[in-house]
């Protein structure tokens, strides 16, 4: 992999001393930072699985590989080093010592003119939680149905085990060619969640609410909709970069999981799975993600605790601000 270009994303939570450790360490290799990510030869995406997120959004639909760097000695979901192994790990790109991991990666098309990208779902609700949205699904410009419903979900495969799982979506194996239309609460429960090929053109509009609807991109991104949404899979799939031997999150959890699941609660594997997903979050967002009362949200984050597969954190801007986050 050639790395004499990078392009580096620093995500909410880096500080400007950790910020500028980037920058010294890629000076360092040689390597040069560039403002397009375009025309990098790598991404480094700097902070919590929320904020690689974040910048898979940011470069768009380029095919840059992106490599993940967490913030202190532990590594998430989506990253595979920590800030502390920086330079080690970009001497082992070098020499080639790396593995790519490629995922389907949505774009939406919102009103015919913005343009947003996700790798897990693309999701229009209405601005205001617990309201009905009307709208009309097409695939390959055929009607499927129309609808009115708390919401509706476009997931990718890796997609398929984060928001539309817990929409009552089907788990979708890595690899498959595949897209899942989940609707999210439908009046009519004949309305079920739908497998299509990603070779899909699909299409939400006439979407209509008591109040303004949003399109969502991975939890993050959004983006006020007046008519349709059009999502397709994107020609480019997104490129992670993998270069430590060291268990990842997933493994460890699954062991973890795999001991505490005969009565772990509906409610607390929900939860640990967003986390899982979207990185560090507040048991407000955790509830405004999940839909779920916060009064559940806050139990099952009890149960984490006590069982040692979460932690608590505070945010350094505001000590008043509780984050709960993967244990590791």
């Amino acid at each position: 992999m050639p790395l004499d270009r990078v392009y580096v994303w620093v995500g909410r939570h880096v500080s400007g001393g950790e910020a500028r450790e980037v920058s010294s360490i890629v000076a360092a290799h040689g390597m040069m930072q560039v403002e397009d990510p375009a025309s990098a030869d790598l991404v480094l995406a700097i902070g919590d699985d929320r904020d690689i997120l974040d910048a898979i959004q940011a470069v768009g639909d380029s095919d840059t590989p992106i490599l993940g760097v967490s913030l202190g000695n532990s590594v998430s979901y989506l990253s595979s080093i920590s800030l502390d192994e920086l330079g080690s790990a970009l001497e082992m790109l070098r020499r080639g010592e790396y593995e790519l991991a490629t995922h389907a990666r949505l774009r939406g098309v919102v009103d015919g003119s913005t343009v947003v990208y996700a790798m897990n779902e693309i999701a229009v609700f209405p601005s205001r939680s617990a309201t009905l949205m009307s709208y009309e699904l097409l695939v390959d410009g055929d009607l499927v149905w129309m609808d009115r419903a708390d919401g509706v979900l476009v997931a990718t495969p890796l997609g398929s085990t984060a928001y539309a799982l817990s929409a009552g979506g089907a788990v979708v194996l890595e690899g498959a060619r595949v897209l899942e239309v989940v609707p999210v609460n439908s009046v009519d429960p004949s309305k079920r969640p739908l497998i299509v090929p990603d070779t899909s053109r699909i299409v939400i509009k006439n979407v209509s609410s008591r109040h303004p609807c949003e399109v969502v991109a991975d939890g993050g991104k959004r983006v006020k909709v007046r008519r349709e949404v059009t999502i397709s899979r994107s020609e480019r799939p997104i490129r992670i970069v993998k270069v430590s031997s060291r268990p990842s999150v997933r493994e460890t959890l699954r062991e973890k999981i795999a001991a505490e699941a005969a009565d772990m609660p509906p409610s607390a594997k929900f939860v640990l799975k967003m986390l899982e997903l979207k990185g560090p979050m507040s048991a407000r967002e955790i509830a405004e993600l999940t839909l779920l009362p916060e009064r559940t949200v806050r139990y099952a984050l009890s149960e984490l605790l006590r069982r040692g597969l979460v932690r608590r954190s505070t945010s350094l801007r505001d000590a008043r601000q509780v984050y709960y986050e993967l244990a590791r």
